[in-house]
């Protein structure tokens, strides 16, 4: 799910959120070999939409040579990106909270 995950970041990075499939996979190319940052949180928020299906779910429509994110897949993707941050600011409460005062 992690990959389809990526899919729709890079779609929605894209002028008018379209690209060209062989620009998808040289994007995710980079992602999945500059370390790994991208890879882990991509699991992370992906995780988050076990059930994902970028296709099956219309968050991505195919045209020749092209693959377009939807409005549908714009709001998925922002609402995945919602929880995972509102997920991480709790945790770093968390740790805050439960570091020693300094005496």
């Amino acid at each position: 799910m992690s990959f389809q995950l990526s899919i729709l970041k890079i779609l929605a990075g894209q002028p008018r959120g379209r690209a060209s499939i062989e620009a998808v996979k040289q994007h995710l190319s980079i992602y999945y070999r500059s370390g790994p940052e991208w890879p882990a949180r991509m699991k992370r928020i992906a995780s988050r939409a076990p059930q994902l299906n970028i296709f099956g779910q219309r968050l991505i429509e195919r045209e020749a040579g092209c693959w377009i994110i939807t409005d549908l897949g714009r709001k998925a993707l922002e609402t995945l990106e919602q929880l995972d941050r509102g997920a991480m600011q709790g945790l770093f409460e968390r740790e805050i909270a439960q570091e020693p005062d300094d005496e």
